[in-house]
């Protein structure tokens, strides 16, 4: 029977985690859509502006890595994707869209869309930030308060 729950565990293994992230209301100059894409041994990010412009233009990175450290974390992440499929959440009006979509390794697919600040997935969101390569910016769809307060501080706006 063990090795048959084992089995079964193993098929909802999750291998792939997809973040995506709006801007909201705002100027349209400032409208964005963006990805970010984990698995095991990687991470990859799009940002794409409603208008791209020399402030303001398309991003793209991908990074591919054999790290343990890095598979740590994805473990990490996987363990509390759970818990963000099966939260409550209330509606904010004025915030983009952020959906989660989960591929597991028997191919299934769980996909939850909610309409709250990323500070609603601060936790998840921290684990993500040290998957980020530090020579990139954090994705947008990975802002929380914390990250404007640090650059109101450093001058960074």
């Amino acid at each position: 029977m063990s090795e048959c729950r084992s089995a079964q565990d193993k098929a909802k293994e999750i291998i792939r985690i997809v973040i995506k992230g709006s801007s909201g209301y705002g100027p349209v100059e400032e409208a964005f859509e963006d990805k970010v894409v984990i698995t095991r041994d990687s991470i990859r990010y799009e940002y794409t502006p409603y208008l791209a412009s020399e402030t303001n233009p398309v991003r793209k990175w991908s990074y591919k890595t054999t790290s343990p450290i890095f598979q740590k974390e994805f473990d990490t992440l996987a363990l509390l994707m759970p818990k963000v499929m099966t939260m409550e959440g209330f509606f904010v009006k004025d915030v983009g869209a952020i959906t989660f979509t989960i591929t597991y390794s028997d191919k299934s697919r769980g996909e939850r869309e909610f309409f709250l600040p990323g500070d609603d997935f601060k936790q998840v969101f921290s684990v993500i930030k040290t998957m980020v390569p530090g020579c990139e910016y954090v994705p947008a769809v990975l802002l929380t308060s914390e990250d404007y307060e640090e650059n109101e501080i450093r001058g960074d706006n």
